[in-house]
C-alpha cells in the first residue's frame, strides 16, 4: 500500500531561516508553501514550505503557537506515505479500524492529495497519506546533496515488542532484524509495503512515560564515503569517522546534531539487493 516516504515534516520557530538553512547546507531550493488553517496537524495554523534535494523533499512547518519550540531547532512533526490511489487505500485503512483527520484528502500548493490520520489511531503519531499528481513538481529536484529516498523514519518507543506487534497486527509489517543499540536500548526494524520503519526501545523506557517519539531520518545515498565527502565540503560534521553496519546490512554514519539544528539524521548505503 505505501510506495514510499515522501518526506518528513518538521516545526521551526522561523520558517525563512530554515529555507535557508536547507538552501545553504543540503543545496535545498524551496519548492512552494503558504499559510496553514488550524487542523489536527497544526492547531493554531501558521505557513509552511516545501524544500526538495536530491531526490527528497521536507516539508517546514511555522505553527501561529510557537509556544515549547527551541529557537533554531528542527522538531520532527510527521511522516508522509505515498499511496497510488488515496481514497482506496482509506478506504482499505479503514476497514482495519484506522480513522482520519477528515472525510476527504485536500490538495496542497504542490498538487499534493493529503489525508492525515487520526493520531488517536496511530499511537499518537502524526502521519498522513500522499498522492502525488500527474506531474509533480520538480522544483530542486536533483540538486544539492544526491540523497536518493529517505529509507526509515525513527521512533523512539516504551516496549519495542508492543510497537512491532502495532505494525505488524496494522500495516502487515514484517521484523527483518533489529538487537541491542549503541546507547544501552534495543531496537528493531520492520518493512511495511515499500516503506521501512526503525523502533528505539532506549535503555530507560521509563523516560518516554509511556509514549512514543520522533526520533530520526535516514537519508539513502547511493555511496555512503561519496556522500559523507560532500556533506563534509558542505560544512557538515558526523559523529565518527566511518559508518558502523546495522544488523540489516545498512552502513549508518549519523549527522552531529550540533550542525543539523538539533535534529537526528543520517546517510545510508543499502546492502545490495
Amino acid at each position: 500500500m505505501f510506495d514510499k516516504i515522501q518526506h518528513i515534516g518538521y516545526l521551526v520557530d522561523d520558517l525563512d531561516a530554515a529555507v535557508d538553512w536547507y538552501r545553504e547546507n543540503f543545496g535545498g531550493e524551496n519548492a512552494g508553501g503558504g499559510n496553514l488553517n488550524p487542523s489536527v496537524a497544526v492547531p493554531s495554523g501558521g505557513r509552511n514550505a516545501f524544500v526538495h534535494f536530491g531526490q527528497v523533499e521536507a516539508e517546514i512547518i511555522e505553527p501561529n503557537d510557537k509556544e515549547g519550540l527551541a529557537s533554531g531547532a528542527l522538531n520532527m512533526h510527521h511522516v508522509a506515505y505515498v499511496v497510488a490511489d488515496i481514497d482506496q487505500a482509506k478506504a482499505d485503512l479503514e476497514a482495519r479500524g484506522f480513522r482520519f483527520a477528515t472525510e476527504r484528502a485536500f490538495t496542497n500548493v504542490l498538487g499534493q492529495g493529503v489525508l492525515y490520520f487520526d493520531p488517536a489511531t496511530t499511537n499518537g503519531c502524526l502521519m498522513h497519506l500522499t498522492q502525488q499528481p500527474q506531474v509533480p513538481n520538480a522544483t530542486g529536484v536533483g540538486q544539492g546533496v544526491d540523497v536518493q529516498r529517505i529509507v526509515h523514519a525513527g521512533y523512539r518507543v516504551p516496549n519495542l515488542e508492543d510497537a512491532i506487534a502495532w505494525y505488524q497486527d496494522n500495516f502487515d509489517g514484517v521484523h527483518i532484524g533489529g538487537g541491542a543499540s549503541r546507547n544501552g536500548g534495543r531496537n528493531a526494524f520492520v518493512n511495511f509495503g515499500q516503506v521501512q520503519v526503525e523502533l528505539i526501545e532506549p535503555g530507560d523506557p521509563a523516560s518516554l512515560g509511556g509514549n512514543l517519539a520522533m526520533d530520526h531520518v535516514g537519508y539513502v545515498v547511493n555511496d555512503i564515503a561519496a556522500g559523507v565527502d560532500d556533506c563534509c565540503g558542505r560544512g557538515f560534521q558526523f559523529v565518527a569517522d566511518t559508518p558502523n553496519t546495522n544488523s540489516v546490512g545498512q552502513q549508518v554514519l549519523y549527522f552531529d546534531t550540533a550542525c543539523t539544528r538539533d535534529s537526528r539524521m543520517h546517510l545510508t548505503q543499502l546492502p545490495p539487493d
